[in-house]
């Protein structure tokens, strides 16, 4: 496991020296980021099935049809369970983050995949996270585009 270190730096407001607090140690679970690189479409899949199972209560995974090529859709979607159960409140707000329109546009789709570990990953210990999950159901669409992004890649 890796380690980061947190420093946290305070200005005193009686002091004009600036002084600093104590070092927080935050413990990181491995994921994905620890070795980036780009995801094909059978690996999108696999990541979403496994953050399904690893946060049944947040996330639910589900396709939207099938690309030209026959690849499915995935996605995933993130929202903390409400009073009314999984389904409850619909009133609650919903977006749809959508990447990878065109096949080179990877890095999108990279940035898509990392906020949906992100938040999945660090719902119990950031409050930030748990108050925007709480309040907001988040549909993660990686790519429009599959075929697009598997002939990118091979051309590249």
């Amino acid at each position: 496991m890796r380690f980061a270190l947190v420093l946290a730096l305070c200005l005193l407001p009686a002091s004009a020296e600036a002084e600093y607090s104590e070092v927080q140690v935050i413990q990181e679970t491995e994921n994905f980021l620890e070795n980036p690189h780009y995801l094909d479409n059978v690996q999108v899949g696999a990541l979403f099935a496994q953050l399904a199972k690893d946060y049944p209560e947040l996330a639910q995974t589900y396709t939207i049809g099938k690309s030209l090529e026959d690849r499915p859709l995935h996605v995933l979607a993130l929202s903390a369970p409400t009073a009314e159960g999984k389904d409850g409140d619909l009133l609650r707000p919903m977006v749809k983050l959508v990447a990878n329109v065109r096949g080179d546009e990877a890095l999108g789709r990279q940035i898509v995949l990392y906020a949906a570990e992100y938040l999945a990953s660090h719902y119990v210990a950031d409050q930030e996270v748990q108050r925007l999950l709480n309040t907001t159901e988040i549909h993660f669409l990686p790519t429009c585009n599959p075929d697009g992004f598997a002939a990118a890649k091979v051309s590249a």
